[in-house]
């Protein structure tokens, strides 16, 4: 059996896309792929992966961890939880961005004999920070941070040396609008002939209804399948109906500049180029 880890990360989709690809739990039933309800397994995984502490679950613990997430058919778990690695006010540490990553062998070590994969979203420093402070009211934050170490590279590269071997499924949350689908293809593996409700629930979250509708019938009526047309019109249509305060986020952080922002962009892009190397990394881009 397959298990898939969706860590988060914290600030990006705040728990969309499960809610996504659980809409579509009973069609993905029929391909042994299973989806279980969050509540169904947060506190026990969070529970066990914190008492084993990367020892390896014994067999009794492993059976009913699988019976909480799983049927005798299912060849395939998704699992998501953005605090499975650290809460949110853990996320920066004064050496860099989830300064715990390697904890994700110890989701590992609670389903010892199945194969473990993890999936996450990543999102440019620049505005994960200010996110972090606000939702945490600033407690997120050590006092110092050195800014050009908040690498998501380390990030990846902590679990997959926790995890040897594992695949790992990445993306960058500013590319969610145009990728929506294909996440929730990449995460469920399901057969790609099979159609899911929900691939336009993250753009719906920063575009008007009105150019929702507006473009859902330009997609219909011109029968736009193919991935590059439609993000194209995705684009288009995101660019004259976007909800302004919904994508243009204030960066207020005391001693930060435009330079500040600037700096830790070009850092961030530069590293999203880096990740899409790594061996045993997925990298899903537009």
């Amino acid at each position: 059996m397959q298990i898939v880890f969706h860590l988060g990360a914290h600030c990006t989709d705040d728990g969309l896309l499960i809610r996504s690809i659980l809409r579509n739990r009973a069609r993905l039933a029929k391909e042994g792929i299973t989806v279980p309800g969050p509540a169904r397994y947060r506190e026990l995984i969070g529970e066990h992966s914190t008492r084993l502490r990367g020892d390896k679950a014994e067999p009794e613990t492993e059976a009913l961890i699988l019976d909480a997430i799983s049927t005798e058919d299912t060849e395939r778990v998704v699992l998501s939880n953005e605090n499975f690695l650290c809460r949110k006010s853990k996320v920066i540490g004064p050496e860099g961005l989830y300064p715990k990553a390697e904890k994700s062998a110890w989701l590992a070590a609670c389903l010892p004999s199945h194969t473990v994969g993890f999936a996450i979203g990543i999102r440019n420093p620049a505005s994960l920070l200010p996110e972090i402070a606000r939702t945490t009211r600033g407690d997120g934050l050590p006092d110092e941070i050195i800014l050009d170490s908040l690498l998501w590279s380390d990030v990846i590269a902590d679990i997959s040396s926790a995890n040897p071997g594992a695949d790992i499924l990445v993306w960058c949350h500013e590319d969610t609008p145009f990728i929506w689908s294909e996440l929730m293809k990449e995460i469920t593996a399901h057969d790609p002939f099979t159609e899911l409700d929900g691939e336009f629930d993250m753009l719906e979250t920063i575009i008007s209804e009105d150019g929702m509708e507006r473009l859902q019938e330009f997609l219909e009526s011109r029968g736009v399948t193919d991935q590059i047309k439609r993000r194209r019109a995705v684009s288009a249509f995101l660019e004259a109906h976007a909800l302004t305060d919904q994508i243009e986020h204030e960066i207020d952080l005391p001693g930060w500049t435009e330079d500040t922002v600037e700096m830790l962009t070009e850092i961030y892009e530069e590293d999203v180029a880096g990740i899409a190397a790594l061996p045993h990394v997925t990298f899903v881009s537009p």
